[in-house]
């Protein structure tokens, strides 16, 4: 039976009267940090570098009275109040609505809002970053399942950690024996029951030698089955039985061999869908899923890009331009910390014996200038738009569709993507691209 997580941890913490929202800085003046929550009460919080200011931010970009967020009991809403620039989930913005989640960026700092009771922080356990309510409430739910025995399915967009976290559940377990990993997907059709049972010698052509298969590997621990929405049909009602018994049969012998092993399995793919689908057998769902934990992707986690980016950046890396602040935080993560870990090795090499991190630095966005979710956390259509900052990091094609269109006048580019004359004279000379070449077509 499956137990969503959310009633797991809702039954075993204590419910704590906390005001509803509150704010984390995660970048001051182009540096990452980790700031404690600020807890916003009363109606208005106001945001600058004036000392006096509720959130308090000590960067030379940002105004002395920046903005400030109006609190009402239809939600909150954020008003510029500065010169400066105000980002809100990187669009340039005069005033826009604010929800859980949502990302501000002000010079080069940046800010997460969340909103709803939080829960209580635990430590950075098990290898697993991020100071997140989601990434708190998935190390809570490994405290509380990984002593148990039983089955664990993890479901997630992949780049979110489906490994990690099976082995922080590994680890949790207390178990003596290994933890055993095997990517389903990989295993050659023609091999897999052997792989998966082990077989005896001379049970088929090559078998010169008994091999235990990676379920006996795992006696005493844990076996991650990882991709198993790809598990051939075939093998599906062989591993139901293994379950079931506790005991593989190897290929070629007519024996049982008892096995101790907890179950961790991992997706990227709606299982139960595939159930339904008639994909995936629905009795062996049930005793994969004895417990479902739903990782959250990257844009769900605003608070963490940044820390989870410092780990590939190297010690002491350059300040990062206001620019490259609001990409991070806006960027949709499609392949999630996988892309980050990329971003963070293009910064790291290309930062070297730079004064400040840019944003061309970077290799275009996978899927720039796409909506970044189909609910986006600031409803264009109440947006006061500012001129600058509001575009992503286009691709040399639509560069070259945009330079056509503006018959290469820089201005008008550098309108259509909301950044500098200077910024576009950047990207086309990193893609080896001429004005003139635009400008002769007219």
């Amino acid at each position: 039976m499956t137990h969503p997580v959310s009633t797991l941890v809702d039954a075993d913490r204590p419910r704590l009267a906390r005001p509803r929202w509150s704010a984390r800085l995660v970048a001051l003046a182009g540096r990452i940090i980790s700031g404690e929550p600020i807890v916003l009460e009363g109606a208005t919080a106001s945001l600058g570098r004036d000392p006096g200011s509720r959130i308090l931010v000590d960067d030379p970009r940002v105004s002395r009275a920046h903005a400030v967020i109006h609190f009402s009991a239809d939600g909150a809403e954020i008003e510029r109040k500065g010169r400066s620039p105000l980002h809100v989930d990187g669009v340039a913005v005069e005033r826009a609505p604010l929800r859980d989640g949502t990302s501000i960026v002000v010079g080069a700092s940046a800010i997460v809002i969340r909103h709803g009771v939080p829960i209580a922080p635990l430590p950075p356990t098990f290898g697993l970053i991020g100071t997140s309510p989601a990434m708190q409430l998935v190390r809570q739910v490994i405290q509380l399942v990984g002593p148990t025995t039983s089955a664990v399915l993890i479901e997630g967009e992949s780049g979110t950690g489906k490994e990690l976290v099976a082995r922080a559940v590994h680890d949790a377990s207390r178990r003596k024996g290994p933890l055993v990993a095997v990517n389903t997907s990989a295993i050659p059709a023609s091999l897999a029951e052997s792989h998966l049972f082990g077989h005896v010698t001379g049970a088929f052509t090559g078998a010169t030698t008994a091999a235990p298969g990676v379920f006996r590997a795992a006696d005493g621990g844990t076996l991650f089955l990882d991709e198993i929405a790809d598990l051939p049909s075939d093998l599906q009602p062989k591993l139901l039985r293994v379950l079931e018994d506790r005991a593989v049969v190897p290929v070629g012998s007519t024996k049982p061999a008892a096995v101790d092993v907890r179950i961790v399995a991992a997706t990227n793919q709606d299982l139960l869908a595939a159930v339904d689908a008639g994909r995936f057998r629905g009795d062996l769902y049930a005793r994969l899923s004895g417990f479902t934990l739903r990782l959250p992707p990257l844009r769900e986690r605003r608070e963490d890009t940044l820390e989870l980016l410092a780990r590939d950046l190297g010690p002491e890396p350059p300040p990062m331009s206001p620019d490259l602040v609001n990409e991070l935080m806006r960027r949709a993560w499609r392949f999630n910390v996988r892309e980050l870990r990329t971003v963070g090795n293009q910064l790291r090499v290309r930062g070297v014996g730079a004064s400040t991190l840019e944003v061309d630095m970077l290799d275009p966005a996978p899927g720039a200038l796409t909506p970044r979710s189909t609910e986006p956390t600031v409803p264009t259509a109440k947006i006061e738009a500012a001129p600058r900052g509001s575009r992503a990091v286009p691709t040399r094609d639509e560069l070259e569709g945009m330079m056509r269109r503006h018959r290469g006048v820089i201005e008008l580019v550098a309108r259509e993507t909301g950044r500098s004359r200077r910024q576009v004279h950047r990207w086309l000379t990193k893609l080896g691209m001429d004005v003139e070449t635009y400008r002769e077509k007219s």
